[in-house]
């Protein structure tokens, strides 16, 4: 796994509880080629390889817009991929085309019964460093939009894995 730290690294974390079964919640959070459908603050994302399987090294990038007046563009490669516990990315990350940062997200998956625990990990490290009395600052903001997305998308991704478990039970 990615470990990084230094001066103007930015940490963000988030947890959702899904029910459903953990391959399906492990499918739609780990694959960026199904966040149209669900994680509504993607706007476009182009994989480099949009019908084979995912894997280490697989690439996309992708453009976000959250609750703040900015556009992420996300430029995300697969590193580590343990399904259907444990995905992490490498990622670099343009804030409103300016300002650019690198580091990784990682997805860790719990099973509990008929709900799955989804960890979210982020350290994103700042290639221009603010002033160091920016970066609460910073963090703060970053928290704030990140949290924000987050929170929005936990209920359309239940639904779709309730929409694929239904579809994948439903008689032929």
């Amino acid at each position: 796994m990615t470990t990084r730290s230094s001066g103007d690294a930015y940490r963000l974390g988030y947890r959702w509880t899904i029910e459903g079964p953990i391959d399906t919640v492990f499918h739609f959070v780990s694959d960026a080629r199904t966040f149209t459908e669900w994680f509504f603050v993607f706007k476009d994302v182009r994989p480099d390889d949009p019908t084979g399987p995912l894997q280490v090294g697989s690439h996309a990038r992708c453009r976000v817009k959250a609750a703040l007046p900015y556009v992420l563009d996300w430029d995300i490669t697969v590193a580590t991929l343990d399904a259907p516990h444990l995905i992490e990315t490498d990622c670099r990350v343009t804030l409103a085309g300016r300002f650019p940062l690198t580091g990784y997200v990682r997805y860790r998956f719990q099973e509990h019964g008929a709900l799955v625990t989804v960890i979210n990990e982020q350290e994103l490290q700042a290639e221009r460093p603010l002033p160091r009395p920016l970066h609460p600052l910073a963090q703060a903001i970053f928290q704030f939009n990140h949290d924000w997305a987050m929170a929005r998308a936990q209920g359309p991704l239940q639904q779709i894995v309730r929409r694929a478990v239904a579809q994948e039970q439903a008689p032929r």
